[in-house]
């Protein structure tokens, strides 16, 4: 499985999608205004060209101050984009059932803070009685009860052999407060089990756009954890 690109999934219908739905509209008024101007005075007294929106100059105005708008919002929006991305190394721990785990900590290298909303897992497991190269896999995105459920399928206990982290709505994610970014912790026993865990996370920045993406957990792995990796 190869890594996806940070992409944008929405945008702010508000600050984006209303402001070019009116450059749309003082566009045409423009194109409108230019043309009627041109059509004879004796015309002016008949349909359509009786219809008068606004003058030229009016029309040129609005459409200039509407793309401005736009041009600045992108400008904001490119400045606050979330940088999203994962590192992951072995850790110590004392919660779970073995003395060294593999952790995995996104990261946001933006300057803003971005807003975690509802990650989605998807778990793919070693199936060890099917035939080579053939993999069990939850193939949909799941929350993360379901993912509990389903690595339980194959003997793993959450908070024993591996740890989920629980984010609650409007996880706020800085590049202030990266340690607070933790995913997920692995031991040996349930990287033995697992192929991949993907987990899918959405990220609102501050203009509202939402942009995606997906962390593979077990990628680079140290599926047998020795002793501390360095950070």
């Amino acid at each position: 499985m190869e890594s996806e690109p940070q992409r944008r999934v929405l945008r702010n219908t508000a600050l984006f999608k209303v402001p070019v739905v009116l450059l749309g509209l003082t566009a045409s008024m423009l194109v409108w205004s230019v043309v009627r101007a041109n059509v004879p005075a004796s015309a002016r007294g008949s349909w359509p060209w009786k219809l008068a929106l606004l003058d030229v100059q009016s029309a040129t105005t609005a459409t200039t101050v509407t793309a401005g708008l736009i041009f600045a919002r992108a400008q904001y929006a490119s400045a606050v984009r979330p940088m999203i991305g994962w590192v992951g190394y072995v850790v110590e721990v004392a919660e779970l059932s073995e003395s060294f785990a593999w952790m995995v900590r996104l990261v946001n290298g933006a300057g803003a803070a971005a807003q975690i909303h509802d990650p989605k897992y998807r778990v793919v497991l070693r199936g060890d009685a099917e035939p080579q190269g053939v993999r069990v896999a939850a193939s949909s995105w799941m929350s993360r009860d379901e993912a509990v459920v389903a690595l339980g399928t194959v003997g793993l206990v959450e908070g024993q052999d591996y740890a989920l982290r629980v984010l609650g709505p409007s996880f706020p994610l800085s590049n202030s407060s990266q340690k607070h970014g933790i995913l997920a912790l692995f031991t040996g026993r349930a990287m033995a089990e697992i192929e991949e865990l993907l987990i899918r996370i959405d990220a609102t920045d501050q203009v509202g756009d939402t942009h995606r993406r997906v962390v593979h957990c077990m990628q680079g792995a140290v599926r047998v954890p020795a002793s501390p990796s360095l950070d």
